[in-house]
């Protein structure tokens, strides 16, 4: 699809400079490299689980009620000093 909106972007000097670098290394342009990375950053689907949050899901841990889990977490801080 041909690009249809046009925006100014103002960038550092030194931050255009590596941009152009890495577009010229890609073999696009720098508008293409920008809106790769708009795409990728903003509209692609987030991270999958790792393997850690996945082993931790698996245990099924039993959830408790927040004012429960603040105040151990503030016991331990406690403990710590």
């Amino acid at each position: 699809m041909a690009a249809t909106r046009r925006t100014q972007l103002l960038m550092e000097p030194e931050d255009f400079k590596r941009l152009k670098a890495e577009a010229r290394r890609r073999g696009c342009s720098v508008a293409e490299l920008i809106r790769s990375a708009v795409r990728q950053i903003y509209f692609s689907p987030g991270p999958e689980k790792g393997p850690i949050v996945n082993a931790i899901l698996e245990m099924k841990l039993p959830a408790t009620d927040w004012r429960f889990a603040k105040k151990d977490i503030e016991k331990g801080h406690e403990n710590l000093h």
